[in-house]
């Protein structure tokens, strides 16, 4: 990928002088080698750019797809939208369209996720039984990572009604760790939060009246 051309372009229509955005952190001859695409350059000096532009890396990688998502954020956006509108002939072409990525990348975790999402999406909005491998590999991913960031908090939320009660209670104690040490970050936004209501709805629609009473607390107690 042109990562260093990206930068260029960015500085340039930013009108950033050299010397503002490279600040002492890189030499002019190691930034030129950089943007000619003839060197790359380290973790450090990349975030320290991003910074000196005032540009975040979800920006970046926008910006360097030619103002397009990502090819697994396109097919996110569209298995997501396809679930909420139980569009099954829209789910059924997305299933084949994510399999045959995700067969062509088989050590891709995130479309490996993702195509199973495609399928438990399918199988409940046609009321089938859930796929049974599908749901076990997705659970276990959520449950085995003991730090969720935006990713896991949104597959959970989309994908809740592939959990049974006592999973979710597990969960929920993880996502109240995860607001009280993200609530400033502007990229979680109101997630969590709208997560924890979702979770005391679906203790209501499973007859678990106590415990969405105290996932209600947990929910006034972030506001």
């Amino acid at each position: 990928m042109k990562y260093g051309p990206t930068i260029l372009d960015i500085r340039k229509a930013k009108k950033i002088s050299l010397k503002n955005l490279l600040q002492d952190q890189m030499t002019p001859s190691s930034y030129s080698r950089f943007v000619d695409k003839k060197t790359e350059t380290s973790v450090n000096n990349f975030v320290a750019l991003l910074e000196n532009l005032n540009v975040t890396f979800d920006e970046y990688l926008y910006i360097n797809n030619g103002y397009q998502n990502s090819r697994y954020d396109q097919l996110y956006r569209k298995l997501t939208t396809a679930l909420k509108a139980d569009d099954a002939p829209a789910l059924i072409v997305l299933v084949n369209q994510i399999n045959a990525f995700a067969q062509s990348s088989p050590d891709n975790l995130r479309m490996k996720n993702l195509l199973d999402m495609a399928m438990l999406a399918l199988n409940h909005v046609q009321g089938d039984p859930l796929n049974p491998t599908a749901r076990e590999d997705l659970v276990k991913y959520l449950i085995n990572c003991e730090t969720w960031t935006h990713y896991e908090i949104m597959i959970f939320y989309n994908f809740i009604f592939i959990f049974d009660v006592e999973t979710v209670i597990v969960i929920q104690k993880r996502l109240i760790r995860v607001i009280s040490r993200y609530d400033n970050l502007r990229l979680y936004g109101s997630e969590p939060f709208r997560t924890l209501v979702k979770i005391t709805m679906f203790y209501l629609e499973h007859g678990k009246v106590l415990e969405a009473l105290e996932s209600l607390g947990s929910v006034k107690y972030f506001v």
